[in-house]
């Protein structure tokens, strides 16, 4: 077993509990601005881990977005991609 006293190394084939999508001291997203996929606002913000966690993430534009638009949530792939229906998110891309 290797063990290592620097905290930005890897150690015992982990990752650091402070990588990926739920970094400490970075804040969520709070904007949404549809696309193919779509981006986060503001710039440098974590994705909602998923659909659940959508609330308060406001919606651009606010009308239903158009067909294939998405967001990707921090789950990957098909399953953490949402959508604005111009009332609430939903799972999917847009129709």
């Amino acid at each position: 077993m290797t063990l290592y006293d620097d905290p930005n190394r890897e150690c015992v084939g982990l990752s650091p509990i402070w990588g990926g999508a739920d970094r400490d001291n970075v804040p969520q997203a709070s904007g949404a601005t549809a696309g193919i996929p779509g981006t986060w606002t503001p710039a440098g913000t974590d994705p909602p881990a998923n659909l659940a966690a959508m609330s308060g993430v406001t919606a651009s534009p606010s009308s239903a977005w158009t067909t294939g638009q998405y967001m990707q949530t921090a789950l990957t792939g098909a399953p953490g991609r949402v959508t604005w229906t111009g009332s609430a998110w939903v799972g999917g891309v847009a129709p």
